[in-house]
């Protein structure tokens, strides 16, 4: 029996990319999902597609109260929750650091780390009522190194594993584990709008040197992606907590 049969998953950013694939994944292994997304037309819709241990919900993940519904519909619908797969992010602009605005940075901050506190925090008093869960969140890989161009974005991922580890730090001895996925550039529409702001009208070049730098020679997929992180919210990973688990293609090994 899959170790996710019958537990429950609120997930936002789930519209497409690695959201949409670990609702998926979720979905076929036994849980049941709550999807989330800005619109709810693009996760209604793959809820539809799923069946009736999904739904599909729009949430904005800078709204507490967005957020606090998100839960709240999981247990409506479902009667528990199990667990969060808080992915929701933005890439924000590419560009030298003195050239960032303080409404650039603010707007990334806003949705990869005060997003991320705000689904943790309204997940918790359900998460309390089991017998323990599980928080994954979306980090990268550049929130374990540097990227020139992109000091906005890295900056919110590296806030979000010093989170991370301090929410793992409280909520152990609650059983509630967190961790974060830390995933290198994946063949998704956000790595293709950073290809194209490095260099605009040559996305095809920086996505090979950015390939280049792999050891796998490529990029890796969402799917691969969604592999980790069901993973991390699975019984599977009950001895797992407070680290960083990377889906790089190797990476970081250099």
């Amino acid at each position: 029996m899959s170790p996710l049969v019958g537990k429950v998953i609120a997930i936002t950013g789930g519209a497409g990319g690695i959201g949409e694939s670990t609702a998926r994944t979720a979905y076929a292994q036994g849980a049941s999902v709550v999807i989330t997304d800005r619109e709810a037309g693009p996760v209604e819709a793959i809820a539809q597609s799923l069946g009736e241990r999904a739904v599909g919900l729009a949430v904005d993940v800078t709204r507490r109260e967005d957020n606090e519904r998100m839960v709240a519909t999981a247990l409506e619908r479902f009667g528990r929750l199990d667990g969060v797969f808080l992915n929701a992010g933005i890439e924000g602009e590419v560009g030298p650091f003195d050239s960032r605005s303080d409404a650039a940075w603010e707007k990334v901050f806003a949705v990869n780390v005060h997003g991320v506190r705000l689904g943790a925090e309204a997940a918790l008093p359900a998460l309390r009522r089991g017998n323990g869960g599980s928080i994954v969140i979306t980090s990268s890989v550049a929130g374990l190194r540097g990227a020139a161009g992109l000091s906005p974005y890295v900056s919110s991922k590296h806030a979000v594993v010093g989170m991370m580890k301090c929410l793992a730090a409280e909520l152990g001895p609650e059983n509630i584990r967190v961790n974060t996925l830390n995933p290198g550039p994946v063949a998704n529409r956000m790595m293709q709008s950073i290809e194209e702001q490095a260099n605009p009208g040559h996305a095809d070049e920086v996505h090979k040197s950015f390939e280049a730098r792999i050891p796998l020679g490529r990029y890796v997929s969402n799917e691969e992606c969604a592999g980790m992180a069901v993973f991390l919210l699975s019984d599977a990973a009950s001895g797992c907590t407070g680290n960083t688990y990377v889906v790089d293609g190797g990476l970081c090994s250099q």
